[in-house]
C-alpha cells in the first residue's frame, strides 16, 4: 500500500517538474540568444544561471542523471562567465544552446518513458569549454566586460519585461468542462432574453400589474445577462495564454538562420503580452515559424545586395500582436526586397499553377496570393530552408482551420507585410445571422469582411459563374440556397456577405441579414459530423437549432460546383394578380410571424400584418380589411378553431387558412368543420403558400 502511495507521490512530483522544466528551458533558450548581444547584462546572466541551477537541483532529487549531469556542466560555464574568467563568444553560445536542445530532447524522452538518452557528446563539449577551450585565440573572442551596472538592451531583440504574478496550474480538461458549462449558461441567457422580450410586447395591452411584473422580469434578465457575460469572460481568461509563449521561440530561429544564410537581421517583437486561447496558440505556432523563415530567406536581401541597393546592412523583421474586438491581429513586416507581381505571375505559369486566361482577371491581391498555392516557391534552388514550395501552403491550411484571414501588402524593393486575423477563442464566437429561404444560418464574424445590399441586376455571369463588380474588383458569388438545396426565394433586393478565408475572398448571397449574436458551437454528433460546409450547430434564443457555416468547407463546395449558364427566375413568374392583396397572420410565435412576413413580402404583391393572439386579431379586423387570414391552430386563451368559428358567425367570408407544426392534425376533419378553407404545415414553403393564396383569392373573385 505504501509503495503504491509513494509511487503516486513520485509521479505527481515528476509531473510538476516536467511542467516547470519546460517553462524554464524555453525561457533559458530565449535569454541565451539575448545574452549573445547583451554581453554587459550581468542581471540577465544571473537569471540564466539561477534557472539552470534550479533544473539541476530538481532533476538530482528525482534521480534524472542525464539532466543533472548536463546542467552541472552548463552551470559551471555560466559561473565562469559571471566571474569574468571566460568571455562570451559565438562558440560558447552555440554550445550552451546545444545544451538546451539536448535538455529538450531528454525531457521529451522522459515523457515517453525513456530515461536513457545519450548525452556523452554534449557533456564532452561542455567540459572542454569549462577547461578553457573557448573556440579560438583571444583575438577571435569578442572581449566584452561583464559589468554590474545597468543592463544595455540590444536592438536585435526588444523584449518586454515579464509580469511576475501568483499562479496555479489547472488541468486543461477542467477548463474545458467549465467552458462547456458557461456555454450552456450563455444559451439559457439568450433564451431568457427572447422570452422576456416577447412577454414585454404582450404586456403592453394588459393591466398595470402585469406590466410591473414584466418590468421586474426584464430587469432580472438584464442583470443575469451581465453576470453571465462577466463569468464567461472570466472563464475564457483562464484559458488565455500570452502569445509571447510562441514569440519567444523566434529570436533563436533568427539567430540560427542568420548564421546559415550569412545575413544580419534585427528582430523587433511587440505585443508579447497579448493573450488568446490555448487551442489557438497551439494552432498558429507552425504558420508563424514558416512566415518568419520566409521573411528571413526570401524577404531580406543578402549583405552584398543590401549594400548595392543603399540599404542598411542589417535587415529588419518586426512581429507584433494586438487585440481588435474579439479577434487578434498579428503583423509580420520586413524591409526586404518585396514581391514583384510580374515575377509571381511568371513563376505561377512555370509551375502550371495558373493560366494566361486567369491572369487577365486577377487583381494585385490575387497575384500576391499565388505564394500560398501548394508547390509555389520563389526560390530556384532546394535547400534545407526553402525551394520545396510547402512553407506558405502550411500557413494557409492552418489559418483556414481556424476560420482566420491572412492578407499581404507588398511594395517591390521596400518590403512585405503579412497580417493574420484570428478568433480569440474557438468555443464561444460572435456570429452574423442570415436568413436564406426562411432558414437561419450563423456565419463566424471573424470571417466576415463586409455586407453589401444589391439588386439581382447587379449580378453578372462570367464563364458560367456568378460574379459581382465590387469597387472595381471581381468578386465570385455563391448562393447558400443552391448549396444546401433550399427553396428559391424571389426578391429584387438581396444581400451579399463578403467572407475571407486565408487569402481567398468570396461573396455569399442571402435573403436577409438578421443580426449579430454570440453563439456557442455544438457538435452535430458522429452521424452528421462529416457535413461539408457546416462547422456545427447552435441553440438560439427561441430554442431552435441553427447551423453554423464553415467558410472553409463552403469554399471547397463552391470550387467544385458545376459552372452553368442559368437564367434566374423572376418574381413576376409567380405573380398572377394585377395588384396587391392584404393578409393577416395570427400566430403566437414571434419567430414564425417574422418568417411568414418575410416570405410574403418577398413576392412584392402580398402585404401582411401580424399579431400574436386572437383577441388582438379581432380588434385589428375592426379597422382593416383583409383578403385572407393565416391562423395558427394552437394558441393560448383563444385558439385558432375558436377564432375562425367566431369570425364565420360574424359574417366574415374571405378565405382563412390554418397553419400548424403538428402533422397529426392534417387528417383531422375538425379543421374543415371549424370554417377553415385549407391547412398548411410548418415550415411554410413559398411556392405552396403563394399557389394556395392565388387559388383561394381567385375563387373569391376579390382580384379581377
Amino acid at each position: 500500500m505504501d509503495n503504491k502511495k509513494d509511487k503516486e507521490e513520485f509521479q505527481g512530483i515528476l509531473h510538476d517538474f516536467l511542467i516547470e522544466a519546460d517553462e524554464l528551458v524555453e525561457q533559458i533558450d530565449h535569454d541565451l540568444v539575448e545574452l549573445e548581444d547583451s554581453h554587459e547584462d550581468l542581471e540577465l546572466l544571473n537569471k540564466i544561471f539561477r534557472a539552470v541551477h534550479t533544473i539541476k537541483g530538481s532533476s538530482s532529487f528525482l534521480d534524472l542523471e542525464n539532466i543533472t549531469s548536463t546542467a552541472h556542466q552548463a552551470e559551471d560555464i555560466l559561473n565562469k562567465l559571471r566571474k569574468g574568467e571566460i568571455k562570451v563568444n559565438g562558440y560558447i553560445m552555440d554550445a550552451l544552446l546545444r545544451y538546451i536542445d539536448h535538455t529538450k530532447m531528454i525531457l521529451d524522452d522522459i515523457k515517453k518513458g525513456n530515461k536513457n538518452t545519450n548525452v556523452d557528446n554534449i557533456i564532452r563539449e561542455l567540459k572542454l569549454i569549462r577547461e578553457g577551450h573557448t573556440g579560438g585565440s583571444a583575438e577571435k573572442v569578442r572581449d566584452h566586460e561583464i559589468s554590474k551596472k545597468g543592463k544595455k538592451k540590444s536592438p536585435q531583440i526588444r523584449k518586454a519585461v515579464s509580469k511576475i504574478g501568483q499562479t496555479i496550474r489547472v488541468e486543461v480538461s477542467r477548463l474545458d468542462s467549465l467552458m462547456n458549462l458557461v456555454g450552456e449558461l450563455v444559451l439559457g441567457r439568450n433564451r431568457l432574453v427572447q422570452i422576456s422580450s416577447e412577454v414585454a410586447k404582450e404586456s403592453k395591452t394588459d393591466n398595470d400589474k402585469k406590466g410591473y411584473v414584466t418590468e421586474q422580469l426584464l430587469e432580472t434578465t438584464s442583470q443575469l445577462g451581465l453576470i453571465t457575460t462577466e463569468l464567461q469572460l472570466a472563464i475564457m481568461k483562464t484559458r488565455m495564454v500570452p502569445i509571447g509563449k510562441i514569440f519567444n521561440k523566434f529570436p533563436r530561429i533568427v539567430r540560427d538562420m542568420c548564421r546559415d544564410l550569412n545575413k544580419e537581421i534585427d528582430l523587433v517583437i511587440a505585443g508579447e503580452d497579448t493573450e488568446l486561447d490555448k487551442s489557438v496558440i497551439e494552432s498558429i505556432s507552425d504558420p508563424l515559424i514558416h512566415m518568419i523563415r520566409n521573411a528571413l530567406d526570401h524577404g531580406i536581401e543578402s549583405i552584398a545586395e543590401r549594400k548595392k541597393l543603399g540599404k542598411p546592412v542589417k535587415g529588419k523583421v518586426e512581429m507584433g500582436a494586438t487585440h481588435e474586438g474579439n479577434h487578434i491581429v498579428i503583423n509580420i513586416k520586413d524591409d526586404g526586397r518585396g514581391l514583384s507581381p510580374d515575377f509571381l505571375i511568371r513563376k505561377g505559369i512555370e509551375k502550371n499553377l495558373i493560366t494566361k486566361e486567369e491572369i487577365a482577371r486577377m487583381g494585385k491581391d490575387d497575384i500576391l496570393g499565388l505564394i500560398f498555392k501548394p508547390g509555389f516557391s520563389t526560390s530556384d534552388n532546394v535547400t534545407n530552408v526553402s525551394g520545396r514550395g510547402v512553407g506558405l501552403d502550411v500557413v494557409r491550411t492552418n489559418i483556414e482551420k481556424l476560420n482566420g484571414i491572412v492578407s499581404i501588402d507588398s511594395e517591390e524593393g521596400k518590403g512585405t507585410v503579412f497580417q493574420l486575423k484570428l478568433p480569440l477563442t474557438l468555443a464561444i464566437i460572435q456570429s452574423l445571422l442570415v436568413d436564406v429561404s426562411s432558414e437561419i444560418f450563423a456565419i463566424p464574424l471573424v470571417s466576415v469582411i463586409e455586407t453589401v445590399k444589391i439588386n439581382e441586376k447587379d449580378i453578372h455571369n462570367l464563364e458560367g459563374s456568378e460574379v459581382l463588380n465590387l469597387r472595381e474588383k471581381v468578386l465570385s458569388l455563391i448562393r447558400l440556397r443552391e448549396i444546401f438545396s433550399l427553396e428559391e426565394t424571389f426578391s429584387k433586393n438581396i444581400y451579399v456577405v463578403v467572407i475571407a478565408l486565408a487569402e481567398k475572398h468570396i461573396g455569399i448571397i442571402v435573403d436577409r441579414l438578421v443580426g449579430q449574436e454570440e453563439i456557442v458551437i455544438k457538435s452535430l454528433g458522429s452521424y452528421l459530423s462529416g457535413l461539408t460546409g457546416i462547422a456545427g450547430g447552435t441553440i438560439m434564443g427561441d430554442g431552435r437549432v441553427r447551423l453554423i457555416i464553415d467558410p472553409s468547407g463552403l469554399m471547397e463546395i463552391a470550387s467544385k460546383m458545376p459552372k452553368k449558364m442559368k437564367k434566374r427566375k423572376n418574381i413576376s413568374d409567380l405573380k398572377e394578380k394585377s395588384h396587391a392583396i392584404n393578409v393577416l397572420v395570427v400566430d403566437d410565435s414571434a419567430t414564425d410571424r417574422k418568417m411568414i412576413h418575410n416570405l410574403l413580402s418577398s413576392t412584392g404583391w402580398i402585404n401582411s400584418m401580424e399579431t400574436s393572439n386572437s383577441k388582438d386579431a379581432i380588434k385589428i379586423m375592426n379597422n382593416h380589411k383583409f383578403d385572407l387570414l393565416l391562423i395558427d391552430l394552437i394558441m393560448p386563451k383563444i385558439d385558432g378553431y375558436s377564432l375562425v368559428k367566431s369570425l364565420r358567425e360574424k359574417g366574415f367570408k374571405e378565405p382563412m387558412v390554418a397553419i400548424t407544426a403538428r402533422g397529426d392534425i392534417a387528417d383531422s376533419k375538425q379543421v374543415e368543420l371549424s370554417g377553415f378553407n385549407n391547412l398548411i404545415l410548418k415550415p411554410i414553403n413559398l411556392h405552396e403558400i403563394v399557389s394556395l393564396i392565388n387559388e383561394l383569392i381567385s375563387k373569391q373573385n376579390i382580384i379581377n
